[in-house]
């Protein structure tokens, strides 16, 4: 993939102009905008819905966390392995990715009515033994499910695209602008949209499928994937389900190197589980939904400035040490900042005043270093013949330690609830995520000394599969 002296851009067999190499950056960051803004809206508003339904912590972090988890786990690596061996006149990622789109539009639909839905059901069966909100709770759980599943194929294709369709030497470039893309759409959202979340949550998603649905196909017409080689046999020249699962199996885990990934994120992961419920945390020590809003967008729009520095940063010192950095300072400066809210209980106003200083002065520079961990620092580290399997596997250890954090954070704060009272109890999240923090931190170092001993910077190349350590 290179530049010719004619101004012609190559990605494998597409060649473009200046002009054409332009219109293919417009969509792909349109269709981000569009994505981004529907996966931001799921996540901001159903903690408020199942609260106001009188879900406990236990059921939040099931419905929303561990049964998604289930599902993309499971559904991610399929996906992901059949789209790296697919062949078709539209390509391998764009017929997964323009499939997906009307079944989530109706799932969207549907969510911006579920409780509605949900209340119906509960009159028709007719019985006294289950209330309404209990019907409604598990009503939007049922839509939920089948949500993550449509939008499984999205998640675990829409990322592998660029790889296919960006030249190579402009990736890098390509992937900064994406990430500013991204976070703009969600400052957007948290200035303008989310304080009506608990007013006009239906709205809301009406107005996230139709954006969604119009702008998402939209891109999927315009984005012109190029021709394939045929793609690699299975382990052994076996075909069949069990020979893709062996091949998918042995290839992404038969060296270390790997594991202290998968091990760092899976830890990770499970520590994470307690973010379904920051929303809930921000409201606990005093915030509104219009404070909230106000946060998480100047926090978008600071790292949309500041991971262009971090970018640079990684390209010149590598995505992993600059991960490094981000993990040392998470640890010994943002986690033990939020920790304050244990021992001091403010004003509202001082509250946010707080609030805003640890979330932009101290959160937001970790999250533009952390930043670079997913794609640029997976890029540099996995097999690029097979990037699409190990994304997929990352994913999946990924998922799986989501599983676990979602039911035991759930559990975690049902516990300290019994103990604190139940908004107190939101206010032991960072200690969660501390607790599990830093074993992660120490095994993504082990992955850092790994990295060294397979060449580093002068002459580093992923262990194939296959080969012992």
């Amino acid at each position: 993939m290179n530049s010719s002296g004619h101004n012609l851009f190559h990605c494998g067999t597409l060649t473009y102009t200046k002009p054409a190499l332009a219109v293919l950056f417009f969509w792909l960051l349109w269709g981000d905008f569009c994505y981004m803004l529907m996966e931001t809206v799921t996540p901001s508003i159903m903690p408020l819905r199942f609260k106001d339904l009188g879900a406990t912590n236990t059921e939040m972090g099931l419905i929303l966390g561990t049964i998604p988890g289930i599902v993309y786990s499971l559904l991610n690596p399929i996906i992901s392995f059949k789209s790296d061996r697919f062949r078709s006149r539209w390509g391998r990622r764009i017929p997964f990715i323009l499939g997906s789109v009307p079944f989530l539009v109706i799932c969207l639909m549907i969510l911006a009515f579920g409780d509605q839905v949900g209340y119906w059901i509960h009159g028709k069966i007719g019985t006294e033994a289950i209330s309404a909100n209990r019907v409604a709770i598990w009503t939007f759980g049922v839509f939920l499910v089948i949500f993550t599943f449509f939008n499984t194929f999205v998640t675990s294709v829409f990322w592998y695209l660029f790889n296919d369709v960006v030249p190579e030497h402009l990736l890098a470039r390509f992937m900064s602008w994406f990430r500013i893309i991204s976070l703009g759409s969600a400052a957007l959202y948290n200035f303008c949209i989310f304080r009506f979340a608990g007013t006009h949550a239906t709205q809301i998603f009406i107005g996230a499928a139709i954006l969604y649905g119009v702008g998402f196909t939209m891109m999927c017409l315009n984005v012109k994937e190029g021709e394939y080689p045929p793609p690699p046999p299975y382990v052994g020249g076996k075909v069949g389900p069990i020979a893709a699962i062996q091949t998918f199996g042995k290839e992404c885990h038969s060296h270390s190197h790997y594991w202290y990934l998968w091990i760092s994120v899976f830890i990770g992961s499970i520590g994470g589980g307690v973010v379904t419920f920051s929303l809930l945390f921000s409201m606990a020590i005093g915030l509104d939904l219009a404070h909230i809003g106000y946060i998480n967008g100047t926090v978008s729009t600071v790292v949309g400035i500041l991971i262009l520095g971090s970018g640079w940063l990684a390209d010149k010192y590598h995505p992993i040490r600059v991960v490094v950095v981000g993990g040392i300072l998470n640890l010994l400066v943002v986690l033990p900042a939020n920790l304050v809210w244990i021992f001091w209980h403010p004003s509202p106003e001082k509250a946010f005043i707080v609030a805003l200083t640890i979330a932009v002065g101290f959160g937001a520079p970790v999250a533009a270093l952390q930043g670079v961990w997913d794609p640029p620092m997976l890029m540099r580290l996995f097999p690029r013949e097979r990037y699409g399997q190990f994304c997929a596997t990352h994913a999946v250890w990924r998922a799986m330690g989501g599983i676990a954090g979602g039911a035991l954070a759930g559990g975690y704060l049902d516990v300290m609830a019994h103990f604190v009272g139940r908004e107190r109890a939101y206010f032991f999240i960072p200690l969660w995520q501390l607790v599990f923090g830093i074993p992660s931190f120490i095994i993504l170092l082990k992955l850092f000394k790994s990295w060294k001993r397979h060449g580093g910077d002068a002459s580093y190349k992923p262990p194939l599969p296959g080969r012992s350590c």
